[in-house]
């Protein structure tokens, strides 16, 4: 089989998701034996040097918007058989820079979340991102192939968004790398807190945007506390911060809850969690539920759209709970307080699960799809008009 030059292609490495993503899946390419790079638009020297292990290619550009030039260059002088943007904004730009690099390199579109929601509701307020579907009905089908981190992600490209195109799909969960996980877990903790383990601990790790739902997290924990106490500990940042202080307060739950922003080892507070709660209202694959399992800690998720169900097997991995519904959030989170045997259950079922999102597992399963993609593809060069 053909060794393969494959580049990723996203937009920085200062932390978060698609750092994590991105890192993990050269990682696990590199050690297939494949020539990998991760393509980011820029970098400072700090953040490179925090990654010495990954080839990264800075096109020094700031914005998106500027970097179709950059990255049509880079296609020429690098001439990588696959291409692997993402999140959805770089399938666009890499369709584009593929036509005008005038190579032969596949473009293996990356879909990492549930569209059609995240354009209505999360950017209801952005005008050029609510038109974002029109734009992917456009380019998607110039594309040579496409995997999708759910079962969601893929179905509501086709069904709900209409886009039509005509190329192989797959669905791969996120890679996790579980033993590094593991080792950073062990990092102690300094807040009273998790000094005297009296008083459970919830834990949730979510931007603070309208998609994770904490106001509904704060209401069924405002719930829990009135049957037992209880902590709770959000990690993260995003824009609904002070609207979520302000109904903490509302609530009477301030002393209780603590929002200390984001945190680059929050493993070592889910492993110390009673339970990690993700009530989000839709999602891709969230890396956060994902490493929380692989910390062997009880979850506690939503049955929303995208790849919480998939990532949980349908309850069989972590609790499902309606999603919306707070009473239903704070039942849940009850039932793996109140009951030890079933928390204990919860805990073993999610850290087996979590074996099964090993990063070079998942760089396989890439690999082989970009190899079917080669292999089975005509080359698509000029199939774009200007």
């Amino acid at each position: 089989m053909k060794v393969l030059k494959v580049s990723i292609l996203t937009h920085d490495i200062s932390g978060g998701t698609f750092t994590n993503l991105c890192t993990a899946l050269v990682r696990g390419f590199q050690e297939l034996g494949v020539d990998a790079n991760l393509v980011v638009l820029n970098a400072t020297p700090e953040e490179l040097a925090r990654y010495p292990d990954v080839p990264i290619v800075a096109l020094n550009v700031k914005r998106t918007a500027f970097s179709l030039r950059a990255t049509a260059r880079y296609l020429r002088d690098y001439q990588p058989d696959v291409v692997l943007p993402m999140p959805w904004y770089f399938n666009i730009v890499a369709v584009w820079a593929r036509y005008l690099s005038g190579n032969h390199t596949r473009v293996v579109l990356g879909e990492h979340n549930i569209i059609s929601l995240e354009a209505s509701i999360e950017h209801r307020d952005k005008p050029h991102l609510r038109f974002l579907p029109v734009l992917m009905r456009c380019v998607y089908p110039h594309g040579d192939g496409l995997i999708g981190v759910s079962n969601d992600t893929i179905t509501d490209l086709v069904k709900t968004l209409r886009i039509t195109a005509n190329i192989p799909m797959r669905v791969v969960l996120n890679p996790i790398n579980p033993e590094r996980v593991q080792q950073l877990a062990q990092a102690k903790i300094k807040h009273p807190w998790f000094q005297k383990r009296d008083i459970p601990v919830i834990v949730t790790a979510a931007r603070l945007a309208k998609q994770k739902q904490l106001e509904g997290l704060l209401y069924a924990f405002s719930q829990v506390i009135k049957v037992t106490p209880a902590r709770l500990l959000i990690l993260g940042d995003g824009p609904l911060r002070t609207e979520l202080e302000r109904l903490s307060q509302d609530l009477g739950v301030a002393g209780s809850v603590w929002m200390p922003g984001y945190d680059p080892n929050p493993y070592r507070y889910m492993a110390n969690a009673d339970v990690f709660v993700l009530a989000s209202a839709w999602e891709g694959c969230p890396i956060a539920l994902q490493e929380a399992m692989a910390c062997g800690t009880a979850v506690v998720v939503t049955d929303a759209p995208g790849g919480m169900k998939d990532i949980v097997e349908y309850g069989k991995a972590g609790l499902m709970v309606q999603n919306g519904k707070s009473e239903a959030l704070a039942e849940g989170i009850l039932k793996i307080l109140m009951q030890p045997e079933l928390k204990q259950h919860y805990q073993e079922q999610a850290k087996q699960r979590s074996q099964a999102f090993d990063y070079l597992s998942t760089s396989r399963q890439y690999l082989e799809f970009c190899h079917m993609v080669v292999s089975s593809s005509k080359p698509t060069k000029g199939a774009l008009t200007p």
